[in-house]
Formats: C-alpha cells, sequence, structure tokens
C-alpha cells in the first residue's frame, strides 16, 4: 500500500509539473486531457486514475499551493516564536513553495476564473487565511514595539506581493539559482521593512525623535481606539 501510494504521489507531481508548463505553452483551453497523458507517458484512460477533468488539475494547484500555506502561516502564528522570526518563518515559507515551482504558481493565478466554484471557495478562503495570518504577526510585532507602527493590512498585502512575484521571475534550472539564498534574503527585508530597530538606529535629530514619539502616540490611539470599541472616545 505504501508503494502505491508513492507511485501515485509521484505520478501527481510529475501531472502537475507537465500540465503547468503545457497550459503555459498552450493555454489552458488550448491543452487536451489528451496532451498531458502523453507528456507523462500515460494513456488518456489511465489518466482518470488521478484526474477527472483540467479543472481538478486546478483544485489541485489550490491544495498544495495556497491551503498549504494558510496552514503554514497558522502554525507559525501560533507559535512562541518573536514577531520578526514568526514573520521569517511565514515569509520563508511561502517563498520556498514558490520557488519550488514557480510555473505551478503563475497557472494557478493566471486561470484562478477557471477553477470550479468549490475550488474557487476554497482558494479564495486559503488566501484570506494567508493574509489574515500574516496582518496578525505584524499586528503583534507592532503591539509589542519590535515592530516600526505601520497599518499591518497594508504591510501584509505588500510582503505577500513581493513572495508572489517570484514564481514570475526566479527559474530554478536557471545557472547560479540559489533558492536557499534568494529566500533568506527576501525574509531579511520583509522583516528589515517593519522593524523598529533598524529605524532607530538611523535616527539622530530631532526631527527623527518627533516622528517616533507621533508614531508611538498613533499606536496608543489605535489600541485605545479598539479598546474602547473602535469609536476613539474614552
Amino acid at each position: 500500500m505504501a508503494g502505491r501510494g508513492s507511485r501515485r504521489s509521484l505520478v501527481e507531481h510529475e501531472l502537475l509539473d507537465q500540465a503547468a508548463q503545457l497550459f503555459a505553452e498552450r493555454g489552458f483551453e488550448g491543452t487536451t486531457l489528451k496532451d498531458i497523458a502523453e507528456s507523462i507517458g500515460v494513456t488518456r484512460p489511465s489518466l482518470y486514475h488521478y484526474i477527472d477533468s483540467k479543472e481538478d488539475l486546478l483544485g489541485m494547484l489550490v491544495s498544495g499551493l495556497t491551503e498549504t500555506a494558510a496552514s503554514e502561516l497558522a502554525e507559525a502564528e501560533a507559535s512562541d516564536l518573536s514577531p520578526a522570526e514568526r514573520l521569517a518563518t511565514s515569509v520563508r515559507s511561502i517563498c520556498l513553495r514558490i520557488c519550488a515551482h514557480p510555473a505551478r504558481f503563475r497557472l494557478l493565478d493566471r486561470s484562478e476564473h477557471l477553477l470550479p466554484d468549490a475550488f474557487r471557495e476554497r482558494h479564495e478562503k486559503a488566501k484570506r487565511a494567508i493574509l489574515s495570518h500574516m496582518s496578525r504577526i505584524i499586528e503583534n510585532g507592532v503591539e509589542r514595539g519590535e515592530f516600526w507602527p505601520v497599518d499591518e493590512r497594508a504591510a501584509a498585502f505588500s510582503i505577500l506581493g513581493s513572495c508572489n512575484w517570484i514564481a514570475w521571475w526566479f527559474r530554478p534550472d536557471a545557472p547560479g539559482a540559489d533558492a536557499g539564498a534568494l529566500v533568506d534574503q527576501i525574509a531579511e527585508m520583509a522583516v528589515r521593512s517593519v522593524a523598529r530597530c533598524d529605524r532607530r538606529t538611523r535616527s539622530s535629530g530631532i526631527d527623527d525623535t518627533f516622528a517616533a514619539i507621533r508614531a508611538d502616540l498613533d499606536l496608543l490611539q489605535r489600541q485605545v481606539s479598539r479598546t474602547d470599541g473602535g469609536d476613539g472616545r474614552g
């Protein structure tokens, strides 16, 4: 049984990679199940042991990309790590998966509108969860004074955007490509974009000091507003 499961996993892995390549070359509508079957060396009837339709392939991508990412970010948020470590862990998790399968990510990004309703709902739910986890990690860092008082949702969108864009320019097979080093760099850049210590190090004048004080007051006002139900009144 274990052997069968392992073989099925290998075939599905190759199936997704080949399908993503064919869809990129010929378009989703221009690619047939026969094309996909031939690309992995099986007959079309054999292909039905793994999928029922081309749309099923998109569903497999949802499960392997967005839902897995949402689950890993949930674990990072719930961990005992510092906010900076949680943010770095989350960014690494997302970027490593995209670096490993950029074609799959591009396919899903281009074909969201083709997803069957059930898969589209799962995909949208997972994307919302990813944004929420990232936002709360940043918000926690702000509340603990480790991150600059930023709008956590805007910061999360910005960081996620930089992660997602990797799929459009990174090539795993390019000479000298080092996904590990790239992911570490992007994670560090993400943390530095919100980390308070970097900004304080640069502060040297009265204007910078007042700017930091104003930022602290803005944060305090936001926290008081939330405590009072969001109306900002005592």
